[in-house]
């Protein structure tokens, strides 16, 4: 019932008159007047809850109008004349021994959406209210809560803070609560993106240096795109015959994406196009069709698994890897023109395909231009070529502390590679960093979670964060997820918690052989800031050199150059979430095989968790052994197999993964030993290599120890291997061939971007993915890295322009 609201419904009733117009017998008419409700800025907050609300204007000073301002001031009079005739025993004092100040009631921003249970303690904290609410769990039946002292309005109940903070004491939430301290995760403080990075503001000088370094590093990529188009545009003029040719020009929207339909690269600017169908060709596949090799080959001939087919697929660097195809049914004419492909190869067959730009015809020769001029003065590659300081292992004591040994390469000066902390890596800045990123270097970067707010990565917080309990788009994997299981490489169906309960205790297959379980790009990459968004901003935080790895404001990032209403490409963040083992095993190991990433690449292991092989498991894997005729025993122990440069097993302490990446000129000779033993990779009924298309863009391939001891016997080539610990940050310089295996239960979360130092080599990649088949996984041209030069390119011109201008 609504008595106030009959009150206010017969008020607004009023009487006509006895005898009104248009009635003989005296009754009496009524009609209601229209009332005007307040705006809600002064309208007075009593409602139901469920429709109706108060119209009255609210009075000043408070919320509600003086009817219901009467009335909430007497029910509280009320209910505190009640406390003072039963008062609450005296309280307890909390263990650290500190008086807490008195705390307010539950506040706004509390809400019960998520309870955890815990372990009742004795002991009693409460405040002057009696409001005794976990922030945490969100209840208030807890027998002790922490109250801090910063805020004066959280609360933590102890069962909470040994669940979910196992780093902190009571004291330690009495002088700053988690809240606070900007690393809560309650349920509702995890959905939030958490305190927003201060954004760096550089001095013109320094600007002004890195946009003349960037440009210096775009230029070579710029020129070499712009020689492709002038020879294009000279076969069109003599198709024309005329110096002035008429290039037409293909209108797209900004969000939208022109790829080649032949080899499935995407088009930046000149391109050929079919008036009739549209069919798109690339000025590359152009110039491959003019000189008899089948562009994109149709063309490249897939590769079978044969030996020899295998050996004889070493790529050069600068070479691409396609055939000339055997009889092209397609093929351009002796003028140069071409027509559009027959319908069995996506065409119509029937129109000449005429040249197309996207921009204006002179458009690329103006931006070369005008990129040389402004590049003038900037600072040289040879200064950057070596660094003295870390050649020879480092001079001084405190230098040597930033590297550290991952090969053993006789005669060559890159054995040790570049370690700093995180606080030399504020107090260096990017020089140091940037003398070995310019020789394809990894760097490995330490305590790199000091800059994060100490958000907790543990599995069940994860679990929490990203848990749902009701139907929304993210329904279909908030129960179950796709893992792929390490020893058949198969998919199978886990329940979330299941897994990430194994993450910490270790799984069994049937026969009592140990599983270990990966999830890759989990939640996908582009759910990954809406469903994780403060684990995402933590992440970015925690990132080092930001002007080359933040996805967003990197000065030094391409991928961050390219315009806000241009589809971008994926390159994450990314979570990776695995099951590992220290031991080696013979088969089912937690690997990411060897392979090759599109640009750069940066790991952070933000959680490790070791565990130990069972007596069971390690009695499946002798019995497997036994059966196997001792095949693949190991000297060193019965049933397991440890890594002979660097012996996990017989460590007390050893980090989370194992990494193995190659320098970028072995990549050849890597390939060729590949070629040579690939049978040597196939474990019989789990594990069977059929057919290979590229040893490395394939990913089907992870050297174990003996193969890394062989690799370097027979070709002389050794990776930098090392370990990561928790809290490490691994780059990788693109065109890298690398493998991880984990040692222990790890959270890494990746990313990638684009340095100018790797822009040649992303081109490279680039020619060499468009060279795979069609139905390869890395076949499409998901990087667009000839678009990041252009936009990049015009962006620093612009830029540099804008100073210069306003310092005159």
């Amino acid at each position: 019932m609504k008595p106030d609201k009959e009150k206010q419904d017969a008020a607004l009733s009023i009487t006509t008159g006895n005898n009104a117009e248009g009635t003989s017998n005296g009754a009496v008419k009524r009609r209601k007047l229209q009332r005007v409700i307040p705006n809600d800025e002064i309208r007075c907050k009593r409602s139901d809850g469920k429709g109706w609300r108060c119209e009255n204007k609210r009075i000043d000073g408070s919320t509600y109008c003086e009817h219901h301002h009467s009335r909430k001031t007497k029910t509280l009079a009320k209910a505190k004349a009640k406390k003072a005739l039963h008062p609450k025993p005296a309280l307890q004092p909390a263990k650290s021994g500190k008086q807490l100040p008195a705390k307010a009631s539950k506040s706004d921003d509390e809400d019960d959406s998520d309870r955890v249970g815990g372990e009742m303690i004795s002991g009693t904290t409460e405040d002057e209210t009696g409001s005794r609410m976990c922030h945490q769990c969100q209840r208030n039946d807890k027998e002790k809560v922490i109250y801090c002292s910063m805020c004066n309005r959280k609360r933590y109940c102890t069962p909470c803070i040994k669940a979910w903070y196992p780093l902190l004491s009571e004291n330690d939430v009495a002088v700053e609560c988690p809240f606070c301290h900007g690393n809560c995760n309650c349920k509702a403080c995890l959905r939030t993106h958490g305190p927003q990075k201060e954004k760096v503001e550089w001095d013109e000088e320094v600007t002004q240096d890195f946009l003349k370094y960037l440009l210096l590093k775009l230029l070579p990529c710029l020129k070499q795109l712009h020689n492709e188009q002038r020879e294009e545009l000279k076969v069109e003029q003599n198709l024309q015959r005329s110096t002035k040719v008429k290039v037409g020009k293909t209108v797209i929207s900004a969000d939208e994406r022109l790829y080649c339909d032949n080899c499935s690269t995407s088009i930046v600017d000149y391109h050929r196009s079919c008036p009739e169908c549209e069919y798109q060709l690339c000025i590359t596949c152009c110039k491959e069709l003019r000189l008899g090799c089948g562009p994109g080959a149709q063309k490249k001939q897939q590769q079978n698994g044969s030996k020899a087919e295998l050996e004889s697929l070493e790529i050069a660097p600068g070479q691409n890897s396609e055939k000339p195809a055997q009889s092209p049914s397609w093929a351009a004419s002796s003028d140069g023109s071409i027509h559009c492909p027959p319908t069995s190869q996506g065409g119509c067959g029937r129109c000449e395909l005429g040249l197309k730009t996207l921009f204006e015809p002179d458009w690329m020769a103006k931006l070369t231009m005008n990129a040389e001029m402004e590049s003038y003065n900037a600072r040289s590659e040879h200064d950057l070529v070596r660094c003295s300081i870390c050649a020879s292992g480092g001079g001084d004591v405190k230098k040597k502390k930033s590297l550290r040994l991952a090969s053993h390469r006789k005669g060559e000066d890159d054995n040790y590679l570049y370690c700093p902390s995180r606080q030399n890596v504020e107090e260096e800045g990017v020089a140091h960093f940037q003398k070995h990123w310019v020789r394809g270097e990894p760097v490995i970067v330490c305590n790199v979670l000091e800059g994060g707010s100490g958000l907790s990565w543990e599995p069940m917080v994860m679990w929490r964060a990203v848990r749902e309990t009701t139907k929304n788009k993210f329904e279909r994997d908030t129960r179950t997820v796709a893992a792929i299981d390490c020893l058949d490489w198969q998919e199978v169906e886990v329940n979330i918690h299941q897994f990430f309960k194994g993450y910490k205790e270790g799984r069994s297959h049937r026969d009592r052989w140990p599983q270990l379980l990966k999830l890759k790009d989990w939640p996908p990459s582009t759910e990954f800031e809406e469903r994780l968004p403060r684990h995402g901003a933590e992440f970015v935080a925690a990132l080092p050199f930001q002007q080359y790895t933040d996805p967003k404001t990197g000065f030094l990032n391409l991928a961050a150059q390219l315009p806000e209403n241009t589809i971008k490409p994926d390159l994450g963040p990314k979570m990776y979430i695995a099951n590992g083992l220290k031991e080696e095993l013979l088969k089912g190991d937690s690997v990411i095989k060897l392979h090759k990433d599109m640009a750069d690449a940066v790991y952070v292991l933000m959680h490790s968790s070791e565990v130990q092989l069972l007596e069971e498991q390690r009695q499946a894997i002798r019995k497997w052994i036994q059966k196997s005729n001792g095949k693949w025993e190991s000297k060193s122990s019965p049933g397991v197999k440890y890594d002979v440069d660097k012996p996990h097993a017989q460590k007390s302490t050893y980090g989370g993964a194992l990494w193995d990446i190659f320098r970028r000129e072995d990549t050849p000779k890597l390939q060729a030993y590949l070629g040579k033993h690939w049978e040597e990779f196939c474990i019989p009924g789990h594990w069977v290599v059929e057919s290979v298309i590229h040893p490395i863009h394939d990913q089907v391939f992870f050297l174990t120890s003996d193969h890394k001891r062989k690799l370097k016997e027979e070709y002389g080539i050794e990776a930098w291997t090392f370990e990561q610990n928790e809290g490490e940050a691994v780059l990788i310089p693109a065109g890298c061939p690398y493998q991880v295996r984990n040692l222990k239960s790890c959270i890494h979360v990746a990313l990638e971007f684009v340095s100018p130092e790797s822009l040649q080599e992303c081109m490279q990649l680039t020619s060499e993915f468009r060279c795979l088949p069609q139905f390869h996984h890395a076949n499409e041209d998901k990087l667009e890295v000839k678009k990041m030069v252009v936009h990049g390119a015009t962006k620093v011109v612009d830029s540099l322009r804008q100073i210069r201008d306003g310092c005159n």
